[in-house]
């Protein structure tokens, strides 16, 4: 009989195990993937579509890394693992994932917004406004292309498989 309980108590401590460290390695890995796919500017092979401007400052989708940086972990428990990217500063992060048409309806200012005359800031907006003819904006709409950095992926599956197979020969 107390062979049956150390073998009882061997597979209780292993599921106690496997449940806290299998997650915590599909969490990681998937951050890991999902953040490497901006420095590849690809998902699963297949290359973003370039911009029809040039890039002037940064990366393709790193300008100021506020997207690279939203994409976490939302969710880390033995029955689910779920990624997340955007917050409220980060809104768009869903419209480049998956692509949308983007529309913005017109709008008039009334007010003129404050520029530097001189230096190296010259033509730059500085702090407030002041009353003027102010301006008007025509509606538009924009449709974005499809620049996915997240979402289910074979890849993904492969190096989650062989970190969980790595963790448990250890």
């Amino acid at each position: 009989m107390a062979t049956t309980n150390n073998i009882e108590d061997f597979f209780v401590q292993f599921n106690d195990k496997i449940n806290r460290l299998v997650p915590q390695i599909i969490a990681e890995t998937a951050n890991e993937e999902f953040k490497e796919n901006f420095r590849r500017k690809s998902f699963e092979g297949v290359a973003w579509q370039e911009t029809a401007r040039k890039v002037k400052k940064g990366s393709l989708m790193v300008r100021s890394g506020a997207l690279l940086n939203s994409v976490l972990p939302s969710v880390v428990s033995a029955a689910l693992v779920r990624m997340s990217a955007g917050n409220s500063k980060v809104p768009y992060a869903q419209a480049h994932n998956e692509g949308s048409l983007i529309t913005r309806s017109a709008r008039s200012e009334a007010f003129v917004r404050n520029r530097v005359k001189s230096g190296t800031r010259k033509g730059q907006f500085k702090r407030g406004t002041k009353s003027g003819q102010g301006m008007s904006f025509k509606e538009f709409s924009y449709n974005m292309p499809k620049r996915q950095f997240m979402g289910r992926s074979s890849l993904l599956n492969e190096k989650i498989k062989q970190r969980i197979q790595g963790a448990l020969n250890n």
